[in-house]
């Protein structure tokens, strides 16, 4: 057995030896369902099970929370001895939130070990957004988990809306939304939730595919635009590359272009990342993305248009000064030769 093994196994050892057994009784009877407003007052009793595991049961540190509303916790440690330590003390880790309250106190070593712990918890049910959700009224851990007491909480109002939103939904079961309102009306909350659950899965699938295909289609007039746009830049670009020396204003007009498409690109960028969070049901990120994409492509034609007509043309003098000058010496020339053949024509006739 290598060094890494026998470290673990010896850590194994440790745990289960400091590690106890116990018995715990709550005095409170515990009903299938709460309502938000409830009152709750209840009380648990952690009892070590043999001499030794009282002994395990000091020299360590609890932890105790609630999730009720407006709640408090109190602990009696009662040790073998007779001796009763009331929690928490000044030294402990109390804090107390409108929904819940958390303690964490340490429990010292004694001669004979711990004879009982008693946990009270008073408080208030929460009201829940939900329709049913499970909250924990009572949690106890030292080095492992001691109690987890947990109750059904129930939104009527939320059911109550719910049902009526769902009747008029797109894609919604009628039969088992039909089945959910008996099982509600019956009392059997958990089952109606279940079928609720089945509902209203249906329809948020039903709400995103219908999105989705809205979205596409917006995408593909965004895509269509940004193609319109692309076709007069191309246009530039062409005259840019096949009448570079008949364009009067070219260097300007050439980094105007290129600004325009970079713009252009910019904008393609941005329709993909639409796509993207469209296919991950971000319709409110989309929604916001492609109304800027589309003040975008707005700009973008204006500016397009302008460009196109910035173009300044040159002159025909302006247009190549080489050939004007090339046509004007052979003008010359010819205008020498005629005047030469004329004045031969006239010694000929004298």
């Amino acid at each position: 057995m290598g060094r890494t093994p026998l470290i673990l196994f010896f850590l194994m050892l440790m745990a289960t030896a400091s590690a106890y057994d116990f018995d715990y009784s709550c005095f409170k009877t515990f009903s299938d369902y709460y309502f938000g407003g409830e009152y709750f007052y209840f009380t648990c009793t952690i009892t070590p099970e043999s001499s030794s595991d009282s002994k395990l049961a000091d020299d360590q540190e609890y932890s105790a929370v609630t999730q009720l509303d407006s709640s408090a916790l109190a602990v009696v440690v009662e040790y073998r001895d007779g001796k009763k330590v009331l929690y928490p003390t000044p030294h402990d880790k109390y804090t107390s939130y409108e929904n819940g309250t958390f303690l964490t106190f340490f429990v010292p070593e004694s001669d004979d070990g711990v004879e009982k712990i008693t946990i009270t918890v008073s408080g208030y049910v929460p009201v829940i957004a939900s329709r049913l959700e499970n909250l924990t009224v009572l949690k106890v851990e030292a080095e492992r988990e001691l109690i987890n007491l947990q109750i059904t909480v129930v939104n009527k109002q939320k059911f109550y809306s719910d049902f009526r939103s769902f009747e008029n939904a797109e894609c919604a079961d009628q039969k088992k939304l039909k089945e959910a309102k008996l099982l509600y009306n019956d009392g059997k909350y958990r089952d109606a939730e279940d079928l609720m659950r089945d509902v209203e899965e249906a329809i948020e699938k039903c709400y995103v595919s219908s999105r989705i295909k809205s979205y596409q289609s917006e995408i593909e007039e965004l895509k269509t635009s940004l193609s319109e746009i692309n076709k007069d830049l191309v246009l530039i670009q062409f005259r840019l590359e096949s009448e570079k020396d008949k364009i009067k204003n070219y260097e300007e007009v050439m980094s105007r272009y290129e600004e325009l498409y970079s713009k252009r690109s910019s904008i393609d960028g941005e329709i993909d990342e639409v796509e993207r969070l469209v296919n991950e049901g971000k319709f409110s990120a989309a929604e916001d993305k492609i109304s800027e994409i589309k003040d975008s492509l707005l700009s973008l034609k204006v500016e397009v248009e302008e460009l196109k007509n910035s173009i300044e043309e040159k002159s025909m003098i302006e247009l190549d000064w080489t050939v004007i000058a090339v046509v004007g010496g052979a003008a010359a020339l010819a205008v020498i030769a005629v005047a030469a053949v004329m004045n031969s024509r006239r010694k000929d006739k004298w």
